[in-house]
């Protein structure tokens, strides 16, 4: 049996929820990292595999980040070969499910002790700020998904506003990259490239994405504009550092 969720939750928000949000942030808002530093029991693995095959969905079809992001959290995990395909299945079953598919058992738990819901949904969250501009569907869903582990919906606004604040300035890779723009190959990844492209494959990648965050269009879209600022400087640094480091300017 399953748990719905409850539009009508209102309750006060867990005590632990600002700690886990400032080490969210410590993170660099990657959810794979998070989970490697604060763990999240194995009875939890389950779920949290499911509501992101539910979530990863929404879009119509799941991503080659969605996929990626998944062995960075199983690996995070320490997931032996068995309980990967174990988690693999739940992801898929995810991918059918029209709601959020969460055990009361699981709910109860959230309910008496909620800090590894609250993890478990730092780390969903993560699937709806990958790549870009956010998804209003990814989010919706995922909203959905965090209120059907027990926690109130204050507790889903604050753990989504806080993603939302986060501009990313690449794709999250495979949770073992530093900083940004530490190097060439963080740098490629900034204008949509990869280090072994060549300097002019890698300009027309840096044109495309200069174009989505340019001003004159993002004010006919619904894009946040001091975000889209924020990752537009982000871009001209990275082109700036491939400039000088790229083989090929040499």
């Amino acid at each position: 049996m399953t748990a719905r969720p409850n539009s009508k939750n209102a309750e006060a928000l867990p005590e632990n929820l600002s700690e886990l949000l400032r080490e969210l942030a410590s993170c660099g808002h990657h959810g794979a990292r998070l989970l490697e530093r604060t763990g999240l029991p194995r009875w939890a693995h389950g779920t949290l595999f499911r509501l992101m095959g539910f979530v990863a969905k929404a879009d119509g079809r799941v991503t080659e980040l969605d996929i990626r992001y998944g062995e960075s959290l199983m690996r995070n995990l320490d997931a032996g070969a068995r309980q990967r395909r174990r988690l693999i299945r739940r992801f898929n079953a995810g991918k059918q499910d029209i709601i959020p598919v969460v055990p009361l058992w699981f709910r109860a738990i959230s309910r008496r002790s909620p800090d590894s819901a609250l993890r478990l949904s730092m780390a969903l969250a993560h699937l709806c700020y990958q790549d870009g501009p956010d998804s209003a569907a990814r989010i919706a869903r995922c909203h959905t998904a965090i209120i059907a582990t027990g926690l109130p919906a204050t507790a889903s606004n604050r753990i989504l506003q806080s993603y939302r604040g986060k501009v990313w300035i690449t794709s999250p890779g495979d949770g073992t990259s530093e900083a940004p723009l530490t190097g060439l190959a963080r740098a490629c990844q900034v204008v949509g490239g990869k280090p072994s492209d060549s300097l002019e494959t890698l300009r027309q990648a840096y044109r495309k994405q200069r174009s989505l965050y340019h001003p004159d269009r993002v004010q006919h879209t619904d894009m946040d504009p001091d975000l889209a600022r924020a990752r537009l400087e982000e871009i001209h640094k990275a082109w700036d550092l491939i400039n000088r480091r790229h083989p090929e300017t040499r």
